[in-house]
């Protein structure tokens, strides 16, 4: 559900870069970015892997893949966070491949979307974490891996991956009782569409797994600030809504106004949680006859995210919480 012009052709696209030297330059789609204030030599990858002692994040231009449709592009942070991040298009159109995440000032005179949200150490709006008493990141892993999966013109699919993840269950320092797991997330975006379905999969069955949005702080005198939790027939919405500065420079940049949500069908939502900066609910794992991994009984689940960019878009669907939350409403309707 989304809001498209007449003369927007629907299409999806990905954005995976690694950084490299000058070097570099004979590698096919070589390409030379502006951004952050660097000068970065570049070029495109389908896959991404490294041991937890690299620094990832840094390794991969606008910090790990990316996947966009003409409404809405999502990145995922390659280090022990792995937040979902989000870009809003102004335009509805395709960008990436020209603003690499980052547009400067003639392509912001352009009308360019921009990241719109402030994610912090946050879950942010479908990130994949871990609950135990409180909000764990994916941190004592083997090995982290990126990649693209697919892409077609009309669906792209992204994923994450954590090779010999310790579950942090307090047990960590005892080989006899640890848990030990690989698990994988795949985000998949369809032209036409600002959501994403997220299909989890774990090598073993466990408890702890979570998802959810993060709050988003008022930060005027008349801005909103909102979480809510509404139990659907069909599932569990979790819903944000806030004002925020999306990035430190406060002077170039304004604030956004941003709704998230996510829906997690009835047969995957467990208990919900709360912390000071999360709404979470806990998932529940569903038996899968595929092996991932040398481990017990693999898992398997799926939820899906949205978006909506309030002051960024020039055609939100919603422009207050209320909006929001019936946008929302909808939008989880037509899910399973």
């Amino acid at each position: 559900m989304g809001v498209l012009l007449a003369s927007c052709t629907p299409r999806v696209a990905t954005s995976f870069w690694a950084i490299g030297s000058p070097a570099d330059s004979t590698v096919a789609g070589y390409t030379v970015i502006h951004a952050e204030g660097k000068t970065r030599h570049c070029y495109p990858v389908k896959a991404w892997y490294d041991g937890p002692w690299a620094d990832t994040y840094h390794q991969l231009h606008h910090h790990g893949v990316a996947v966009e449709s003409e409404l809405m592009a999502y990145r995922i942070y390659f280090d022990k966070k792995q937040t979902i991040d989000v870009y809003c298009k102004r335009t509805p159109r395709l960008e990436l491949a020209t603003s690499y995440w980052y547009p400067n000032d003639s392509l912001l005179a352009e009308n360019y979307g921009d990241d719109i949200l402030r994610v912090s150490g946050t879950v942010g709006v479908g990130t994949v974490k871990y609950w135990n008493n409180k909000l764990y990141h994916i941190e004592d892993v083997g090995e982290r891996q990126q990649w693209i999966v697919s892409q077609t013109r009309d669906k792209a699919t992204i994923a994450v991956c954590d090779i010999d993840w310790t579950v942090p269950d307090g047990k960590q320092d005892d080989p006899e009782t640890r848990k030990i797991v690989n698990l994988r997330a795949e985000y998949t975006m369809r032209a036409g569409h600002r959501d994403m379905r997220c299909d989890v999969k774990v090598s073993d069955r466990i408890e702890g797994l979570c998802t959810g949005v993060q709050t988003i702080p008022a930060k005027g005198p008349n801005d909103q600030s909102q979480i809510t939790n509404i139990q659907l027939p069909n599932g569990i919405l979790l819903a944000s809504w806030g004002t925020d500065f999306p990035v430190n420079d406060t002077v170039k940049y304004a604030k956004e106004t941003v709704g998230l949500g996510v829906f997690i069908p009835k047969q995957f939502a467990g208990e919900l949680v709360q912390d000071r900066s999360n709404n979470l609910c806990l998932l529940q794992l569903q038996s899968s006859k595929e092996r991932f991994g040398e481990y017990g009984e693999p898992g398997t689940c799926h939820f899906y995210l949205t978006v909506c960019g309030a002051t960024k878009e020039d055609h939100p669907v919603a422009t207050n919480a209320t909006e929001w939350l019936n946008y929302l409403r909808r939008w989880a309707a037509t899910l399973r």
